[in-house]
């Protein structure tokens, strides 16, 4: 791991066993010494044990935060991996950073900072260092579990999340809808005679075009939408907070960005370019229905812009 405070930057090895022998130098400046060093003993130990009893991220970094900042008086603690989309903070950002940068065995864990408004000192460094050690391996374990169930929510060509997660981002934005009482809306986009592309370039043409429109759609729809492939050329956006009229005009930016897609590939050592539209069912939620009932909606709009000529938009009734 790799640290910085102001102009000094020193690399330590995060490990445990390693990071103990810096315990006793603590103590040995510290005029409470052996209390001192027994707490931070007592505060890794605590720290291991409680740490590989979970798998979840947050909720590992939660505990480590809150151990942290009982022996080091920190304004602010926070994590971050941008490989997995993780982060997770704890306090008020202060003016001086102390940030590691953790690798375990040549593989990126992620980012922690720490923050106040006073400078760190050699043995804050050291305590940070300690605990910090104790953190790698359960955090690289639960990384890995992450990673795992995010692949058995994920669809394998494309890479946005498969129907599984979409039925469990349904249920979680139900919830959300019982709760705060905001609109929620749903797009069904088909590409339009997909078979085609299929039956005249191939299947290999076929996956580049499903690729290329799945990033087209991610790159117009905002942050906090979702998508995922429900199946073959058919992609699903749920549209949070969303109501009829906006979940239109984001439909409309998502047809006519798509139209001019294009998607190259070599046939018998000739380049062709694919170029595809897409028909979109809109449908916003309506409190007195069930999201079945949604989707079957949004389904039919979809059905309607299809048999009304394709590449275009139609809104459920």
């Amino acid at each position: 791991m790799q640290y910085f405070n102001g102009e000094r930057s020193t690399n330590t090895d995060a490990q445990l066993a390693t990071m103990r022998s810096n315990v006793a130098g603590i103590a040995r400046v510290n005029r409470r010494s052996k209390t001192r060093q027994q707490e931070i003993e007592q505060a890794a130990l605590r720290l291991t044990e409680r740490l590989q009893r979970t798998l979840d991220v947050q909720a590992l970094l939660q505990f480590f935060c809150q151990e942290i900042t009982a022996l080091v008086p920190c304004d602010s603690t926070s994590y971050q991996n941008l490989d997995q989309n993780l982060g997770y903070s704890y306090g008020s950002k202060g003016t001086h950073i102390c940030q590691y940068n953790l690798e375990l065995e040549g593989v990126y864990l992620g980012d922690l900072v720490c923050t106040r408004n006073i400078p760190f000192g050699d043995q804050d460094l050291l305590v940070i260092e300690t605990l910090t050690a104790a953190l790698v391996y359960p955090l690289r374990n639960a990384l890995m579990y992450q990673q795992a169930m995010n692949m058995a929510l994920q669809d394998p060509l494309t890479g946005v999340g498969n129907r599984k997660a979409m039925e469990n981002a349904i249920a979680r934005e139900q919830n959300i809808v019982e709760r705060y009482d905001t609109p929620f809306a749903m797009l069904m986009i088909d590409i339009d005679f997909f078979k085609k592309i299929n039956d005249n370039f191939g299947h290999r043409a076929g996956d580049a075009t499903l690729k290329n429109v799945s990033h087209e759609i991610l790159s117009i729809i905002r942050q906090s939408d979702e998508l995922f492939r429900y199946g073959g050329e058919e992609f699903v956006v749920l549209l949070n907070n969303s109501d009829t009229d906006s979940a239109l005009l984001m439909a409309e930016r998502i047809r006519l960005a798509i139209e001019k897609v294009e998607t190259l590939c070599e046939i018998d050592n000739l380049h062709e370019t694919i170029k595809v539209t897409v028909s979109i069912g809109v449908a916003n939620f309506n409190k007195k229905e069930c999201m079945d009932h949604l989707f079957n909606r949004a389904d039919q709009a979809l059905y309607v812009a299809k048999d009304s000529g394709r590449n275009q938009v139609c809104v459920a009734a």
